[in-house]
């Protein structure tokens, strides 16, 4: 762990992947206080594994939108009766001060009744991005 960093700032495992078929995937893993992360697209692996450590007051930021957004109280599976071709699956697990949280979809996403990105999704997709330093793809 870094100087300064303090092990309660982030969660003490997180993993999460967006993509499909079609379309832009990414996936990012924490290994220790380092996010790796590899961006591909149609369904395929880019082999280029990136890496950002993100600063305490970003994991903070990325935390408080963890809870605004309820995440530990999301379910464990959305799949969309739409889920039968083009679709984007996602993953996330995250483990943080006792919280585990294991949860996927298919097509179906948390706040939402059909397949359409829910406004919950989009905003926990956009706060990965700028965790990783990157403005948001999805």
């Amino acid at each position: 762990m870094c100087a300064g960093r303090s092990p309660a700032s982030l969660p003490s495992a997180f993993e999460f992947y967006v993509g499909g078929s079609v379309g832009p995937s990414l996936y990012v893993r924490l290994v220790g206080s380092r996010l790796y992360y590899e961006r591909a697209s149609a369904g395929g692996y880019s082999g280029v594994v990136m890496e950002a450590t993100p600063a305490p007051e970003e994991w903070a930021r990325f935390m408080a939108t963890v809870r605004r957004l309820g995440v530990h109280t999301w379910e464990p599976e959305y799949v969309s009766a739409y889920s039968c071709c083009d679709v984007t699956y996602w993953y996330l697990r995250m483990e943080m001060k006792g919280d585990n949280v294991v949860v996927r979809g298919a097509n179906g996403y948390p706040g939402s009744s059909g397949p359409e990105v829910s406004r919950e999704f989009r905003e926990f997709c956009e706060a990965v991005e700028l965790l990783i330093g990157r403005g948001s793809r999805f």
